[in-house]
């Protein structure tokens, strides 16, 4: 066993000397690609949004021996909060930027390696094409880790410092799908030995991080079982082959735990922000309507898929009203896509089985990003009602399957294109014309992450919702800019419903404690004027609409 081991190690370090030099310089591209396009963010980024209670004003983040309990579901993103502060305090936003964009960065360069494991399982031993310094396993991997790292949809992930939870967790995600995949070749192709079970443990460790993340990462278990159907079907250990899922499937009580933990007695509530967003989740999930989300989050998977492809019109905070009816048109026409979406993914399996290897790997990875896409999408979009409708940032981890399926679509057109090209010079191709738009775009894009009111201004101008204008007179009252500031806060106001009982979606915004603290900043803006009538009565609205739901915060 020992011997087999040596020989095949002697056999793939060959094949990695080989390719370690392209490896190298698709590694040194992504590194020096993504600092560029997010290098305004790096000078010039600022704190927005609910970076102030997640981040700024949090004090938890100021103690990290508070996150000792690990009773949070989130646990793992605040702590991460609490090492940039304990390293540059919350003054400065650029320490919190760069952990971002390193985050982002080393999330492509996975993407890149784990396309070359898909790969290297895919293609036949016995082929010419199997060797890890082919075109292939360098191309379409390079392809695709480069426009999920260019393309401007990632930005709210990674600009945006709170949604390090959405990027840390992605980190994690696939770390934990690459150890998996890693050491389930070993466990297939070579004698089992320490290497394959510490990647096995490495995946394990992964797993859990990420689910102390994010709660998107509960799908983990469920993508390995995915692989495990489709990429080992003729595995030498059979239907054995799921025993490697029982440890992840044991994880899958970390996220029920801990959101539902302190509900059944069986451990502690949070501190501060964190158990307030804990407890809005519960909220979200018992009194708002599970099947009014899912017909809307039909029509948000479009969105986001058109967003993908045109990534035109972007928003932190998008206006969409619920769906309440099947029969929408707009609900059946979105149903209908990502039917054929799925349809298209199980005719490119079935059609693999009669292709030549090549081709029958392109077709499988077309179905993989398919199945990834949809996986990774189907906590939050899908029957679990979250108060917020739509964001950019729920699509970053999907995303990496879509780009993957529409990196084999357009290499594949420029093979129409240009036959007689090598594949690494259509991949050079496609790059030029689809990665340059792209790092530009995003360039560009992340100009509004750089100044809150332009931030707000951009949302203002698109939708007019009074999160916006309420956001943006905030913006203005910092700067000192007292009219303007009133100016917008009195707009925000003037959107109050009479009713604040109401659950409806597009009504999401205006809970108590929100309108009570767009009273305060009226009340501020008062004081500063010099009216001190006007600025007590708002204060006085403001701690009345406290009293109404002082338990509600409106947290996403």
């Amino acid at each position: 066993m020992e011997a087999a081991d040596t020989s095949e190690d002697r056999r793939r370090s060959s094949f990695g000397r080989a390719g370690s030099l392209p490896v190298l310089a698709i590694v040194i591209l992504l590194v020096v690609l993504g600092l560029l396009i997010y290098s305004n963010v790096l000078r010039n980024g600022v704190f927005l949004f609910d970076d102030f209670e997640y981040v700024v004003d949090n004090p938890l983040i100021r103690n990290p021996s508070l996150f000792a309990d690990m009773t949070d579901p989130r646990q793992i993103g605040y702590l991460s909060f609490s090492l940039n502060y304990a390293l540059s305090g919350d003054s400065s936003p650029f320490g919190y930027h760069l952990v971002n964009v390193l985050i982002h960065i080393a999330n492509a360069i996975m993407v890149f390696f784990l396309l070359r494991i898909i790969m290297s399982i895919l293609r036949p031993a016995d082929s010419s094409v199997a060797t890890p310094s082919d075109a292939g396993t360098m191309a379409l991997p390079g392809l695709a880790a480069l426009i999920f790292l260019a393309h401007p949809l990632e930005t709210q992930a990674v600009s945006y410092v709170t949604q390090r939870f959405t990027s840390l967790s992605a980190l994690f995600y696939i770390f934990a799908i690459l150890s998996y995949l890693a050491a389930r070749v070993r466990f297939e192709k070579y004698a089992p030995g320490r290497a394959a079970y510490s990647l096995l443990a490495l995946s394990l460790c992964s797993t859990v991080l990420a689910m102390k993340t994010k709660e998107v990462s509960f799908t983990i278990p469920f993508m390995m079982a995915a692989f495990e159907l489709l990429l080992f079907r003729n595995s030498s250990f059979s239907k054995r082959r799921f025993y490697f899922l029982i440890p992840f499937l044991a994880t899958l009580i970390i996220i029920p735990l801990s959101l539902f933990g302190p509900e059944w007695g069986i451990m502690a509530p949070g501190r501060g922000v964190d158990e307030i967003t804990r407890r809005d989740k519960l909220y979200d999930l018992f009194l708002r309507s599970p099947y009014e989300y899912l017909l809307t989050q039909f029509r948000v998977i479009v969105m986001y898929i058109r967003l993908m492809v045109f990534p035109v019109r972007q928003l932190a905070v998008y206006d969409l009203r619920a769906s309440t009816s099947f029969f929408e048109l707009s609900v059946v026409l979105s149903l209908l896509l990502l039917l054929s979406l799925a349809a298209a993914a199980a005719w490119c399996w079935r059609r693999a089985r009669r292709a030549e290897p090549a081709n029958a790997a392109d077709l499988r990875l077309v179905t993989l990003g398919m199945v990834w896409f949809f996986i990774t999408l189907s906590i939050e979009s899908s029957v679990i009602p979250i108060k917020d409708l739509i964001f950019e940032h729920r699509a970053y981890l999907p995303s990496i399957g879509f780009f993957v399926s529409l990196s084999v679509v357009l290499l594949r057109l420029a093979g129409k294109v240009a036959p007689d090209a090598d594949l690494r010079l259509r991949a050079a191709l496609v790059s030029a014309v689809i990665v340059i738009p792209l790092s530009a775009a995003t360039y560009m894009r992340n100009q509004v992450w750089t100044d809150e009111v332009l931030f707000w201004d951009d949302v203002v101008q698109k939708t007019g919702k009074a999160i916006g204008y309420n956001n943006r007179g905030n913006a203005y009252l910092k700067a000192g800019k007292y009219e303007l500031a009133l100016k917008d806060l009195d707009k925000t106001i003037s959107f109050f419903p009479s009713a604040t009982d109401r659950l409806a979606w597009e009504n999401s915004d205006f809970i108590p404690v929100n309108m009570a603290k767009t009273y305060m900043s009226r009340a501020t803006v008062y004081a500063a004027l010099g009216d001190r009538e006007r600025a007590n009565a708002d204060n006085q609205m403001a701690r009345e609409m406290m009293m109404i739901a002082p338990g509600m915060s409106g947290k996403r």
